[in-house]
């Protein structure tokens, strides 16, 4: 017999929590979640006198898992909560049983990227938080969803709760966030990748060429969709998430039979 385990989701910049309440819905009984703010967006406040970096998110959510005493989790994390996802492999292994990557990807930012975020850095503090919902909206989603006024509220809302200070931490953040694609190939558990055939903002080819890398992959391409795949096809990631879920206890071993 193995025990019930928990699913652990996080969430993308600059959304926060609720980005996932439609997965959530499709899920329904199938998995026990678990999708807490991180510093800086929602309700929870930014990390104080911490230097910015992806470890530091994964610190806290490890403090978030042991606070509730989830000993062991499958986690899945969407673009930067991939590379959280991914720091929490890294870092802590013992408290991972499944990797899900959704919309993401292992490298590190190029040159380019890491000033791209530097711009944006400086024109959220001069502009404010608007102007990075502004800049994503239209490379976040499908283009037959771009239109769309729900599912552009969702990063419009999470930006302007984070404000200033939660938007610029991240981006420092993933800026600063080391290359993980050689431990995608060292990782045993089960590795989801769920990908946006339209995504604009890391192209689905990346996502094939990660799923090649890993010792126990579970590929699914999400068509019509583009990166914010768990708001645009949501039954279609819940159906991920729950063979990623089942597939994550069967690597379990089973617990002892009480004597």
């Amino acid at each position: 017999m193995t025990k019930d385990i928990p699913l652990l989701l996080i969430h993308g910049y600059p959304f926060d929590h609720t980005m996932w309440f439609s997965t959530i819905a499709a899920l329904g009984a199938k998995a026990k979640v678990v999708a807490p703010d991180l510093p800086g967006f929602g309700k929870t406040p930014v990390l104080e006198n911490v230097e910015p970096s992806i470890d530091a998110y994964a610190k806290f959510l490890i403090d978030y898992l042991d606070e509730n005493m989830h000993e062991t989790v499958a986690v899945a994390g969407m673009s930067m909560g991939g590379y959280i996802a991914l720091a929490l492999a890294e870092k802590y292994p013992d408290r991972i049983c499944g990797l899900g990557l959704i919309s993401t990807q292992a490298a590190a930012d190029s040159p380019e990227a890491k000033q791209a975020r530097k711009e944006m850095i400086h024109k959220i503090r001069e502009h404010g938080p608007s102007v990075a919902a502004e800049a994503i909206i239209p490379k976040m989603f499908a283009n037959e969803q771009t239109a769309s006024v729900d599912l552009k509220a969702y990063p419009e809302q999470g930006a302007e709760k984070a404000g200033r200070e939660g938007l610029t931490w991240a981006l420092e953040a993933m800026a600063a966030r080391p290359d993980r694609t050689e431990l995608v190939s060292s990782v045993t558990c089960p590795v989801l990748i769920v990908h946006g055939s339209e995504d604009k903002i890391i192209p689905i080819a990346k996502a094939r060429a990660l799923a090649e890398k890993c010792q126990k992959p579970l590929l699914f391409e999400i068509h019509n969709a583009g990166h914010a795949t768990p708001l645009e096809a949501p039954d279609q990631v819940a159906t991920a998430l729950a063979r990623f879920i089942k597939t994550s206890k069967e690597s379990l071993p089973p617990e002892p039979n009480p004597s």
